[in-house]
């Protein structure tokens, strides 16, 4: 789609070790619209985070991209010269990273740290860097804003340094925001304080986001659009409700199964069921399904050879939902999980 906002095409992110190559993103592409969220999902070491670091150009070596392109309004961001990114990174790109402790500078006030973009992108003076850094404080909930400016990452807690990378992120007004498991080691209501503030931003600056995070719960008011990953690959994507209504693959299944249903009517007897297993080792992925050595529905044809995406048909056409999944093929088995019929927003 070559008006989409972000266009990410056949992506392909390795690291060159001294024991081989890794590939830790192979062949990814996805397309996010402006105003949009989408979720990136998957468990820890899928390639969730490499893909947002390789569209902010910040791989540090033994990383490359090795392949693919990433579109930003038509302009091709793998072409660009190291100077040329640090003009988009930060204007045109934010990032919430998933620590704000090791984020954040322990040893620069918060003041220091925020005008430093608005003084470089923005070309505003000190006192109006200053100005604006505290506005934007007080525009992502902290009290006493005129005040706190001036303190230390240490005199705040988890949920307002938080905030602070989210005001940061958000300072030069950015088309896209990357949220990088914004809401880890936070308690459930500062998670949904800054998940609510998230969605805020989104409609009233109009700006795209991509959150990457391991929870298929903290998704479903915030994104319209979920990319399931699993060892580098995208194994399905499509909507919202698609995925949670209508899930196809079998990690998906597994995904949703590890989360607590409130409402569930026998909530009492039913216990969270892990995934069995471990990923893949990168350095020698199998050649057929990655998944296939963790599922119990593998068929020899999972083992042999990686399936394709399959459409699954949709009530509403604009809707595109797709899965990789050999039981997707006419020819296979059927099977009919529980999670199609009981998962619910």
């Amino acid at each position: 789609m070559m008006n989409s906002l972000l266009d990410v095409r056949n992506l392909r992110t390795s690291f060159y070790t001294y024991a081989g190559e890794v590939k830790a993103v192979d062949d990814v592409g996805f397309q996010l619209q402006s105003g949009e969220a989408l979720a990136v999902v998957g468990e820890s070491g899928c390639g969730k985070s490499v893909t947002a670091l390789s569209i902010m150009g910040l791989l540090q070596e033994p990383g490359k991209i090795a392949a693919g392109h990433i579109y930003l309004n038509g302009r091709d961001l793998t072409r660009l010269s190291a100077k040329e990114m640090c003009a988009v990174r930060g204007n045109e790109i934010g990032m919430i990273f998933q620590d704000p402790m090791t984020s954040l500078n322990p040893v620069l006030s918060i003041k220091q740290q925020m005008i430093e973009s608005l003084m470089l992108h923005r070309k505003l003076s000190k006192q109006q860097a200053i100005s604006r850094g505290i506005e934007l404080l007080k525009m992502v909930g902290i009290p006493a804003a005129g005040d706190r400016f001036y303190q230390y990452p240490h005199q705040f807690s988890g949920g307002m340094r938080q905030r602070v990378m989210i005001a940061m992120a958000m300072a030069c007004e950015p088309k896209i925001l990357i949220a990088d498991e914004p809401t880890t080691a936070l308690d459930v209501t500062i998670q949904a304080q800054i998940l609510e503030l998230m969605k805020s931003l989104k409609e009233t600056l109009g700006t795209a986001i991509i959150l990457i995070t391991h929870d298929l719960g903290v998704v479903a008011g915030l994104c319209q659009k979920v990319l399931v990953m699993y060892a580098g690959k995208i194994v399905e994507r499509g909507s919202i409700k698609a995925l949670y209504y209508q899930p196809k693959h079998p990690y998906t299944w597994g995904l949703l199964g590890a989360i607590p249903r409130l409402d569930a009517v026998d909530n009492q007897k039913r216990k969270l069921t892990p995934i069995w297993g471990k990923p893949p080792d990168l350095l020698v992925p199998p050649p057929g399904c990655r998944f296939a050595p963790r599922c119990k529905y593998a068929m020899r044809i999972c083992e042999e050879e990686a399936p394709p995406d399959f459409e699954i048909t949709s009530t509403n056409e604009c809707e595109q939902h797709l899965a990789a999944c050999w039981l997707l093929d006419p020819r296979a088995p059927k099977v009919e999980h529980s999670m199609e019929r009981s998962a619910s927003l």
